[in-house]
């Protein structure tokens, strides 16, 4: 019983970590930011939000209704004007938002000295707030970044779950092997019903004896 349960598990970590993988490289491709459930983990890649932020560190940006932002959160947001334009942005709200015709607006800065404040941003480029960082994995996005990271990764998998990846393709290779020997004897050689041999006989002789008569 644990035997079976330990397999069903493997296989639905290994369909839904190839699902993920999936996901996140589609994501890549078509240049959108990987989400699930409204959240999202993006790698800070300037200093601008050191040192509370430093590059390289994986932070986790949640969507948010943008009436409950105040003054101190940090967010993320798509950057329209100057040099920002294109990109997304990790910065502190430095003024209270306010409210204009439906839409609130922003201002933010980042917090390292000498930082000016950002053009104005509104809600409709507001991406979500930052919940907080996640510790130690900035350096493990940059170890399984390479190709050696790669590799040590599919390894773990492998040995991790190899019992499971055996049996996976044993039943694939069983399927494809499949031959007319598997099947049974009897399935080539149908049996019918005596009763139904008897009278197609028998339907068989009087057409024969009608032959005769008219010849």
């Amino acid at each position: 019983m644990f035997q079976k349960i330990k397999k069903i598990i493997g296989f639905i970590v290994i369909i839904a970590f190839a699902l993920v993988l999936v996901y996140v490289l589609f994501a890549r491709i078509s240049g959108q930011t990987p989400s699930l459930f409204g959240h999202a983990m993006l790698r800070v890649s300037s200093e601008s939000m050191e040192p509370e932020l430093n590059i390289g560190d994986i932070i986790m940006v949640k969507k948010v209704d943008p009436s409950t932002l105040k003054k101190g959160d940090v967010i993320t947001y798509h950057g329209k004007e100057g040099p920002v334009a294109g990109k997304l942005i990790t910065h502190q709200i430095v003024e209270e938002p306010y409210e204009e015709d439906g839409t609130y607006y922003f201002t933010t800065r980042g917090i390292k000295v000498g930082a000016i404040d950002d053009p104005q941003i509104n809600d409709t480029q507001v991406m979500g707030k930052v919940l907080y960082k996640i510790p130690i994995l900035g350096s493990l996005y940059d170890f399984f970044s390479k190709w050696y990271g790669l590799a040590a990764f599919a390894a773990i998998i492998i040995i991790a779950f190899s019992t499971e990846l055996i049996n996976l393709i044993s039943i694939i290779r069983n399927k494809d092997e499949e031959t007319d020997e598997d099947v049974p004897a009897s399935a080539h050689n149908p049996v019918f019903n005596k009763q139904f041999v008897e009278s197609v006989e028998q339907e068989t002789n009087e057409i024969i004896t009608d032959l005769e008569d008219g010849l």
